[in-house]
Parts: structure tokens; C-alpha cells; sequence
């Protein structure tokens, strides 16, 4: 036999996909019966005490397969197993996108060399791995195999209940289109723009990603234009107010258009990302004729629709609130991902949440410093904080206030950690030092401003922080807004993704220490929730490492939501150590 090469193994290794005749084991299940080796039943062990994953890839019969390796005492070792006779290839590829993992941190081994050469086809990238040559047991010496111990199983018993929801999914035929139309969207066009100006202005200048002409009015120039095109005879503009079963989105939409002999023009159409996924900027095309006008990208969603927009109504009023939760308060601290899960939630809440600035510019309130700080009343004229930061004092005071009187807190503050922009300024004629996160960006355009430089580099100190330095600041500001609610109040903590999208890749250790973290608070602090999105969403509720589609957004809502209810959903639950209960 030949002297096994491990050349190909060029990745970290997430999962392991066996073939089973001749590779986990010796022989043909359907033939002649198979031959135990005892190494490789070790091997899946080792492997999944390391969390590293193991999966089956093989043409054999499901029953007789499953009955065998539950003999052998494996079966529940596997996740995501697709034994039929079918081609591999598709297969696995198919098996790496439900488990939400990428095909360069994959590992295939088979006997058969066409079956790697198809399995390579389909999955570029992929690792394999010829079983034929022997000596598999070798690969649990190589780094790229190490893993982390995780003897308790933790990472495979999240797959266990992704797995689960995967067929659960497939068995209830339940498509995203189905849930639009049951979620009883409702479209209200508003044409007294001249009344909200305020909202057309922060519309038109704040919105990006569906942001189809991405005409600003920021200047004075730039505004006088807009007035006199308002003013144009047979000039369409109007507001769009969205509501449906869960909530009320508000005005979340303006377009402006005019229609002539010679077509339509279309001057602005711009919407907030609130309600992206929901069909809304397709079905107001639609309503306007569908319109021809360049699109000026990046945008984030396509005008054309396959599927005819039949789940949403025009109406003229909404008339009263029919959500039952709409009387609790809700305070959101975070990234902009909050929003899309308050609207689920109810439509009385505060929302401390990224937002940019009238120059443009992004203003963090997941910022350890707007939690932390001391409120002087020195602050109100503070440079550093009303214009280098971008928050100010009565921000950081209504903060206070809301957490106080709010019957649910939901948090998101994973990316005050991994920032490296950390500040402090302030000094004795200010009580002391305070704390201040300012996105790289914003700081870039700052330090092109002269007059800002100057006081920057007077006023405000970099400071260099070490990974469990930043994680304490988070801590401690958890443990304020735990001081400050009040006991029945419950407390959620969003975790970090690890398991899907380039960036969670690029930055796992990191998450990894942030969500430890999180759960510790959790479980030593009582009414206080982890909620683990790995766990908690399926791969296809995914856009990207830290955005998720309107699924993923209402399933994160169904979780808090859970609790304002007299009966909870179990199945929605798993119970963990302490007062911790993590979503699954």
C-alpha cells in the first residue's frame, strides 16, 4: 500500500465527510458484508471532541447504513448525512451550504478518484483525500485538524439543531412567499410630502443600500432644487408607510416621478433597509408603471420580482394597532440589525442604534462609552463628544431613562470589541477620563477637517487595548444596564455569528471570546437571555456574517417575543446553565 500524502490538506477543517465502503470501513455493505476499522471509529470521535465536524457521503441503502453505524455505536456522531444512490458531487455541495460552512474548510475522503475529481467539480476548493492509499488516522496529527477540545459536544449539538430544522423546513413546505402573504403586509402612500419634509430630507440623504438614484439633498442648493421640483406641474411624489401583522414599519419610502408624452422620469426612489426582503420597493414599482430609469448602484435588492407581489394591500388608513405587544416598551441598544428585529416586537420603543449624522457620518451607540461615561452636565459643550464622537449628553441621559422604564432591553454590542479605535478624552476639569469609539471612517473625514484635527489631537487619546481589555469594557457596561433595569425586565444579549459568512471566518476568535462572555454574564445575572443566532436561525436565514433576511429577523423577535406571552413556545427554547436561556 502506498505511503498516505496529506499535501491537499491546506485549511483549517470544519467538517469531515466520509464515504463508507472501503473507507470508513473495510468491504461492501451491500455486498459481502464489512470489516470493522476500529482506528477510524476513533478517528470520528477524536474529531468531534475537537469540534470538527463528521458527515457521510455514500451510495448505499439509508436504513442498512444507519442500523450499522448504530451498532457500531457512531450514528449520532454524524450531521447533515446524505446516503442514497445518487451522484456525490452535488451532494455535498448541497451539504456544505445547509451547514453554512465554505468548501475551502472541508475535507472529503473516498476511495473512488472519481468520486474526489466530481466532489472537486461541484465544490471548488474542497479538500480531498484518497482512502485507498490508507493511513487516515495520520490526518489527526496535522494543525489543520487541531480544532478546540469541545468534549462536551456543544458544536455538534448545534448542527444537531440545524439539522432538525432543516427537515422540519422541508417537511412543512412553508416557502418565503407563504410567509409574506401570511404576514398581511399593508401600503399607505402619503402625497402631502410637503407636511414631512424632515422624513423625505432623511430619506433621501441617509439611505444607501436601496437607494435607487441616489440624488442627496444636503445643501442648500441641493434642497432649493428639490422644493422647485416639487413645484413642477404633474410632478408624482409621495410617501410610503408600511404596517403588517407584526408591526408598524413607519415611513419607510419617497419617490418622486414624472410622466410625460415621452415616458416617465424618475427623480428620487429611496427606502429605508427596514423592510428590505419584503417586496416593498418592487411592489411600489409596480404601483407607479414600472418606470425605466438607470439605477445607480450598489442597491441591495432588484426591481424585477419573479413572484407576483399579491401579498401586499394598499390601503388608505390603518386604522387601530391590532398587535397585542404594542403596549409593552422595548429599549434597543446597537447595531442598525436592531431594527429590523424591533419591528417584530412592538411599536412603543426607544432605539439607541447606529445611525449617521447630518454630514454623513456613522454615530456608534455600541459603543462601551455612551453605556460607561459619567453624565456631567459639563458634557453638554463637550467637543470631543457633540462633534468628534458624534453622540451628546441628552442622548446618553434619555439612554438612562429608557432603560429604567422599559419592560425589555435588547442588546447588540459585539462590535465594540473587535474595534481598535478605542479613545479617551476629558481629564481633570472634567471629573476624568471618558471613553469613546469612533468608526474608522468617521475618523478618516474628521482628521480632513482641519479645524476637528486640531482639537482631535489636543483633546482625544488613542488608546492601544488588548482583546481581554476590550471584552471588560463590554462586560462592564452589561453589568450598568443590569443596575439600571428594573428585576422583571428582561434582559437579551445578541450573540456574535461564527458559523456562517467570510467575516465571521476572518474574525472567530474574537466572536468566539465575545459570546463566552455573554454567556457568563447571562448565567451569573438573573433574567438575562443569550440569544445564539448560530443556533437560533437556519443557513438560508443568512444574507451575510452580521445581516440576516426578514425570516431571520422575525425568528429573532419570535424568541424575545416568547416572553411578553402567557404561554411560551418549548421548542423554541433550551434551557443552560444559570438564569441563561439560549435560543436553539
Amino acid at each position: 500500500m502506498e505511503v498516505q500524502c496529506f499535501e491537499a490538506v491546506t485549511s483549517q477543517v470544519k467538517l469531515v465527510v466520509w464515504d463508507l465502503d472501503e473507507t470508513l470501513w473495510g468491504g461492501t455493505l451491500s455486498e459481502e458484508g464489512v470489516r470493522v476499522i476500529d482506528a477510524h471509529l476513533d478517528m470520528v470521535r477524536v474529531l468531534v471532541g475537537r469540534g470538527i465536524m463528521c458527515s457521510i457521503c455514500s451510495k448505499n441503502d439509508f436504513a442498512q447504513a444507519q442500523a450499522k453505524l448504530e451498532e457500531l455505536g457512531i450514528w449520532d456522531l454524524f450531521v447533515f448525512p446524505h446516503i442514497a444512490w445518487s451522484p456525490k458531487g452535488q451532494a455535498i455541495a448541497q451539504m456544505i451550504e445547509e451547514m453554512g460552512l465554505r468548501a475551502e474548510n472541508v475535507l472529503f475522503l473516498d476511495d473512488n478518484h472519481l468520486n474526489l475529481e466530481e466532489a472537486a467539480f461541484f465544490c471548488p476548493g474542497i479538500m480531498t483525500i484518497d482512502a485507498s492509499k490508507g493511513g487516515l488516522p495520520g490526518l489527526l496529527d496535522l494543525p489543520q485538524l487541531k480544532g478546540k477540545n469541545d468534549r462536551d459536544h456543544s458544536r455538534l449539538t448545534q448542527y444537531k439543531v440545524m439539522e432538525q430544522k432543516k427537515d422540519e423546513r422541508e417537511n412543512s413546505g412553508l416557502s418565503n412567499v407563504e410567509f409574506l402573504r401570511q404576514s398581511q403586509i399593508r401600503i399607505r402612500i402619503v402625497t402631502d410630502v410637503e407636511n414631512h419634509m424632515d422624513r423625505v430630507l432623511e430619506l433621501l440623504n441617509r439611505t444607501n443600500q436601496l437607494n435607487f438614484t441616489k440624488i442627496r439633498a444636503n445643501t442648500p442648493e441641493e434642497r432649493a432644487a428639490l422644493d422647485e421640483l416639487l413645484a413642477v406641474s404633474g410632478m408624482h411624489a409621495g410617501l410610503v408607510q408600511v404596517q403588517d401583522r407584526y408591526g408598524d414599519y413607519g415611513t419607510i419610502g419617497f419617490f418622486c416621478v414624472r410622466t410625460k408624452y415621452s415616458g416617465t422620469a424618475v427623480h428620487h426612489f429611496a427606502f429605508s433597509c427596514r423592510t428590505l426582503n419584503m417586496g416593498v420597493e418592487q411592489w411600489v414599482w409596480n404601483y407607479l408603471g414600472r418606470p425605466e430609469f438607470k439605477v445607480v448602484g450598489p442597491v441591495a435588492s432588484s426591481l424585477e420580482q419573479p413572484d407576483k407581489i399579491d401579498w401586499i394591500t394598499e390601503v388608505s388608513d390603518f386604522g387601530a394597532s391590532t398587535n397585542p405587544l404594542d403596549d409593552r416598551r422595548l429599549c434597543l441598544i446597537g447595531g442598525c440589525d436592531l431594527l429590523q428585529v424591533s419591528f417584530y416586537c412592538g411599536t412603543n420603543r426607544d432605539e439607541f442604534v447606529n445611525k449617521q449624522d447630518d454630514q454623513g457620518m456613522l454615530v456608534r451607540y455600541d459603543d462601551v462609552g455612551f453605556i460607561l461615561n459619567p453624565r456631567q452636565p459639563q458634557l453638554k459643550h463637550s467637543m470631543p463628544l457633540n462633534k468628534l464622537v458624534g453622540q451628546s449628553l441628552e442622548d446618553m441621559l434619555a439612554l438612562d431613562r429608557s432603560i429604567r422604564a422599559s419592560d425589555l432591553i435588547l442588546l447588540s454590542l459585539y462590535f465594540s470589541v473587535p474595534s481598535d479605535l478605542f479613545f479617551t478624552y476629558g481629564g481633570s476639569e472634567w471629573g476624568g477620563e471618558f471613553w469613546a469609539t469612533i468608526p474608522p471612517r468617521r475618523f478618516n473625514k474628521l482628521m480632513k477637517l482641519p479645524e476637528l484635527a486640531k482639537r482631535f489631537s489636543k483633546e482625544m487619546y488613542h488608546r492601544r487595548l488588548t482583546l481581554e481589555e476590550r471584552l471588560d469594557l463590554t462586560r462592564r457596561s452589561l453589568e450598568r444596564v443590569d443596575s439600571l433595569r428594573a428585576p422583571q425586565a428582561p434582559l437579551f444579549l445578541l450573540s456574535a455569528v461564527t458559523q456562517h459568512g467570510e467575516q465571521a471566518l476572518r474574525t472567530y476568535e474574537i466572536r468566539e471570546s465575545y459570546n463566552a462572555m455573554c454567556r457568563n454574564f447571562c448565567r451569573s445575572t438573573s433574567n438575562a437571555h443569550f440569544i445564539d443566532i448560530d443556533q437560533l436561525l437556519a443557513p438560508e436565514d443568512f444574507v451575510d456574517s452580521d445581516h440576516y433576511t426578514r425570516t431571520g429577523y422575525f425568528k429573532i423577535a419570535e424568541f424575545v417575543n416568547s416572553y411578553a406571552r402567557p404561554i411560551v413556545d418549548a421548542s423554541a427554547l433550551v434551557n443552560v446553565e444559570g438564569s441563561d436561556r439560549e435560543a436553539a
